[in-house]
């Protein structure tokens, strides 16, 4: 059996990967911040998989604390791991920092993936291949990584730049990975995915991303018929995860408009 652990994976993308990766007869790992949340999921994904195998351990990705807790958890609890998929995210939001003085955005959507993933790492499987899928956004075409300034310290803040910063990271992370796994013979490759246009809790719940003025509500609702479903556009990250014929350093997501 399959060990997957999923950040994130309590709504959205998240939900529907856990969902669609217990149909395979995979165990999954819920990493979610938010327990109550978390426990309804695991409700939700049991009401259509009663035979799943699933564990939840609590995880916010943007403290460092709490990825060190979860590294021990899952040592003691499930000491396996065969897929990790990185999923966790934010959206737009305003300047934050977390405890330890990092800009939320890219503590959640890079910084905390990136700590995540070197805490996992001794539990990947030496005798079978393993991935590391690390969820991206179109939004990484409007973003540049100012390595002077990644925190915000300088410039004044933007929440979409920010985002976009923070999925650049990402992706430039994902590749570095799987070229040093590859160098030292590892069987774990690291691959990225994004959704395309999806219609998310992350995106009902973002200020940023709410229609504004009657040409946006208007358009928003025009369109917004056309946008998939999370069960639909969870599909390139299930096809990083699963398919045969990916490669490491690959990044996939869907064609055609929206």
């Amino acid at each position: 059996m399959r060990t997957v652990v999923i950040t994130g994976a309590n709504a959205g993308l998240g939900f529907q990967a856990a969902l669609k990766l217990a149909r395979t007869g995979a165990r999954i790992v819920m990493a979610c911040r938010n327990l109550e949340k978390a426990r309804k999921a695991q409700r939700d994904l049991l009401a259509e998989m009663p035979d799943a195998q699933t564990t939840i351990i609590p995880l916010d990705v943007s403290e460092p604390a709490s990825i060190d807790e979860f590294g021990r958890q899952f040592s003691d609890q499930i000491g396996q791991l065969d897929i990790l998929i990185n999923n966790a995210g934010i959206v737009a939001v305003p300047l934050t920092r977390n405890s330890v003085g990092h800009e939320l955005q890219l503590a959640t959507n890079y910084l905390g993936a990136f700590a995540l993933t070197g805490t996992l790492l001794p539990f990947f499987r030496n005798d079978a291949p393993a991935r590391i899928v690390n969820v991206g956004s179109l939004a990484h075409r409007l973003g540049k990584l100012d390595l002077d300034d990644l925190n915000w310290g300088k410039a004044p803040y933007s929440e979409w730049k920010g985002y976009a910063r923070s999925k650049v990271a990402m992706l430039s992370f994902t590749m570095e990975l799987n070229r040093r796994l590859q160098q030292r013979g590892s069987k774990i490759i690291a691959l990225g995915a994004h959704p395309g246009f999806a219609a998310t809790e992350i995106g009902k719940d973002s200020a940023a991303l709410a229609p504004k003025s009657p040409f946006s509500k208007w358009f928003h609702n025009k369109v917004g018929s056309l946008i998939p479903a999370a069960a639909e556009a969870v599909m390139p990250i299930i096809h990083a995860a699963c398919a045969e014929n990916v490669r490491g350093g690959d990044y996939y997501g869907p064609i055609g408009f929206l």
